[in-house]
């Protein structure tokens, strides 16, 4: 999802998407938000690792519980 403001500055624009939208996308920094409850949907581990895998640059992880196994091994 794009504003306007973001079609001005192509390089500065935040998009928010789920990590099933995100497939076959690839972004310099990517988010991912508090990848426990991904975890807990029933396609939790693929799609973390969909999420994970779309930063070519930097990668950030947002938790509120303890970092999840599959993360673990990562750091």
């Amino acid at each position: 999802m794009q504003t306007d403001a973001s079609r001005d500055a192509p390089g500065d624009a935040v998009v928010v998407l789920t990590a099933t939208e995100s497939k076959g996308l690839e972004f310099d920094s990517v988010i991912v938000v508090r990848p426990e409850e991904l975890l807990a949907q029933p396609r939790g581990a693929n799609d973390l690792y969909v999420a994970v895998t779309r930063a070519t640059r930097r990668l950030t992880v947002a938790h509120e519980a303890e970092l999840p196994d599959l993360l673990k091994r990562l750091v």
